[in-house]
């Protein structure tokens, strides 16, 4: 029985992925691959600066930001999954009963750096991003008053 479940591809297409083709190399390298696009994207978004004394800009930049957060969750649960995956892999393919429980960690680390590295920088630019948010909802807040007193 194969196990298809449907995932977001640039989060705006829906494709359905077989689940037994994700273990092969060609498979979750191109799923590696269109995850990093998609951190990449979130990345060059959440890292524009932006002039806090203009109110457009602060909307304009508020609106970018709410359109790629999706974009980001997703890449931040499309690590995760392939994390998971490829360290399951990489556990079953460990065979060595000589080795202990930490070198076994070890090396399971080493060999999943890549998606784990990916993984945990996408977390902290969603909570980047959750700030700078709050950020500009105070300078947008900031700019009101200051018309207000004008």
């Amino acid at each position: 029985m194969v196990d298809t479940r449907t995932t977001m591809d640039d989060c705006s297409i829906s494709k359905t992925i077989n689940m037994n083709k994700i273990f092969t190399e060609d498979a979750l390298q191109k799923a590696f691959d269109q995850t990093v696009e998609m951190h990449e994207k979130f990345r060059t978004v959440v890292g524009k600066k932006v002039n806090c004394d203009d109110p457009k800009d602060i909307v304009n930049h508020m609106t970018e930001l709410t359109e790629v957060m999706a974009t980001g969750v997703t890449a931040k649960a499309r690590f995760q999954m392939l994390t998971e995956k490829l360290s399951f892999k990489k556990m079953m393919n460990l065979n060595n009963d000589d080795m202990g429980a930490t070198e076994r960690k070890i090396i399971i680390a080493y060999e999943i750096g890549d998606c784990s590295f990916y993984n945990g920088l996408c977390e902290m630019l969603i909570k980047e991003a959750h700030y700078k948010m709050d950020m500009l909802r105070s300078a947008l807040s900031y700019s009101k008053s200051e018309m207000n007193i004008l």
